[in-house]
């Protein structure tokens, strides 16, 4: 097996990016996970020679420790069983010297056929991705801002805030990695990408984050602390005002949750959401 170690990692950044370009992997942002989430080439299996590039985003660390393992570039858009196998003793490998306690493993098309090998290497069910669609925004009024409260864009005059909803809100949620507060910054002022946040009285409440034009709700978040107010219906009304009442496009709204929020699918499900997919996340702890 021919393989680039990390001690020999000589090819550039780009050189590997334009061969994701060449190949690509659905749903996979080959610049910014090669570029930025991880921490260099010892978390990058370069198996260009084998068809495949893939990497440990170990620059986004989950609260239970793991990190997230994607394919990145795929020549034939195909694993054979041998080439996945060889990923994953090489990714346990990768894994256990960059110090992470587990990995995690969504069981997407490329994953799919290969199940039973990983579940074979250890790795067993921990979640699954929820999918969710909505072709009907009419689920009733906006509700009312709680006294003082206003909508702002978060960059760039509220990022520090924004980064300290998003940390506090995701605390503890499965499934859920916040990046470094550099990578947030910088992922904000990406084209396509918007933000806005919730301020009470000068504090953040809550947030919202979402990509045009494909009106794709990356994040719901409601700050640590303010359970029982209903800032999620907040931040869902302006999602809807955002990408349905302003928006350019008729596409329906999409999201992804953790089927184990079972709170925040039933705020989706009340805002006229259905589940369209589920994708299965694997866990192998070391």
């Amino acid at each position: 097996m021919s393989t680039t170690s990390s001690s020999g990692f000589s090819a550039t950044l780009e050189t590997l990016i334009g061969f994701c370009a060449a190949h690509p992997v659905p749903d996979m942002d080959a610049p910014r996970f090669l570029g930025r989430l991880n921490t260099g080439p010892q978390a990058i299996i370069d198996w260009r020679d084998r068809g495949v590039v893939a990497v440990l985003l170990d620059a986004v660390i989950g609260s239970n420790g793991a990190v997230p393992f994607e394919v990145v570039g795929l020549a034939g858009g195909k694993l054979s069983p041998s080439l996945a196998a060889d990923l994953l003793a090489e990714l346990a490998r990768r894994a256990v010297t960059l110090g992470a306690k587990a990995s995690e493993l969504a069981i997407t098309l490329v994953w799919a056929p290969h199940r039973a090998l990983a579940e074979a290497a250890g790795y067993r069910h921990a979640y699954s991705d929820c999918e969710m669609i909505c072709r009907n925004a009419d689920w009733g009024r906006d509700a009312p801002l709680p006294a003082g409260a206003q909508w702002h864009d978060a960059w760039p005059d509220w990022v520090d805030d924004y980064i300290r909803v998003l940390t506090s809100g995701f605390a503890d949620v499965p499934g859920a990695f916040v990046p470094r507060p550099e990578e947030i910054r910088r992922y904000l002022q990406q084209s396509g990408i918007r933000a806005r946040i919730l301020i009470e009285n000068g504090q953040g409440i809550g947030l919202l984050r979402y990509t045009e034009p494909d009106n794709y709700i990356n994040a719901v978040v409601r700050a640590g602390g303010q359970k029982g107010r209903g800032i999620g219906r907040l931040v869902m009304d302006e999602a809807r005002r955002c990408l349905v009442t302003n928006g350019r496009n008729d596409a329906p709204m999409t999201l992804t949750v953790v089927d184990t929020n079972a709170a925040a699918i039933e705020l989706y499900r009340r805002c006229n959401f259905e589940i369209d997919r589920e994708v299965a996340v694997l866990i192998r702890r070391f």
